[in-house]
């Protein structure tokens, strides 16, 4: 409301600083209207309305986290294999210590071995 009063007032001025307040009596009334009109308006402040209710926080409901699903073996009857070191293990991977670094490879006489560049073990290699 303070910016309709403001330019209100301002076109007011406006019409009282120049020529075309001294030659019309029209442009008179028009300027005293606009003060008037402004002066009305900032005379009574608009409704504000109703208060807001004040509202009750609601708590948060509590995620379900589902189960964990366990590791289960799925093989019929078969037994279940053992822990430790796996039974099979790719060729190029080291049977002491599991690395899978690039191996180093050289011949024995007719045999190929595959030596680890982690721990220096020696095997053979069979495809």
């Amino acid at each position: 409301m303070t910016d309709l009063t403001d330019r209100m007032r301002t076109c007011a001025t406006y019409l009282l600083t120049t020529q075309l307040m001294r030659d019309y009596d029209a442009v008179k009334d028009a300027t005293d209207l606009l003060i008037e009109a402004s002066n009305a308006l900032e005379a009574v402040p608009p409704p504000l309305g109703e208060p807001m209710a004040i509202l009750e926080p609601v708590a948060p409901k509590p995620v379900a986290t589902p189960p964990v699903p366990r590791a289960v073996w799925t093989a019929g009857d078969l037994p279940a294999p053992p822990l430790g070191k796996p039974s099979y293990r790719p060729p190029r991977v080291c049977p002491e210590c599991d690395s899978r670094a690039n191996k180093l490879v050289f011949r024995d006489s007719t045999k190929l071995m595959l030596a680890c560049p982690v721990c220096s073990f020696a095997w053979e290699y069979k495809p």
